[in-house]
């Protein structure tokens, strides 16, 4: 399953940044349940800012917490599997998106 989240230039930086600590594990919460995640398949989380597709992240579990009412879902990822993508535009939306770029991973190995 492909996800896409938007987000700012300097929260991606952020999640970037994880990747030389010691846990570069980290999630990005949603308000609904991600359709389609399935446990054991390759499933991706693309992340665009400043109007473009920039990149994805590998994930491989979602949880749910119900305590938590304004996003109880959350993709966990590790930020080392940072793929980016040739810059495709994007328009701006909220929460998350199924549109994602046409790219598979052979279109990003070198």
């Amino acid at each position: 399953m492909d996800i896409g989240v938007w987000t700012s230039r300097a929260t991606l930086a952020e999640k970037l940044s994880l990747r030389t600590g010691t846990n570069p594990e980290t999630t990005w919460s949603l308000r609904n349940w991600p359709d389609g995640f399935r446990e054991g398949e390759q499933n991706r989380l693309f992340v665009a800012a400043d109007g473009v597709w920039r990149g994805w992240f590998a994930f491989t579990e979602a949880l749910f917490n119900p305590r938590d009412r304004a996003a109880p879902y959350a993709i966990v990822f590790n930020t080392k599997t940072w793929t980016p993508v040739p810059h495709v535009p994007a328009r701006h939306f909220r929460g998350f998106t199924y549109r994602v770029p046409g790219i598979t991973p052979a279109d990003t190995s070198s």
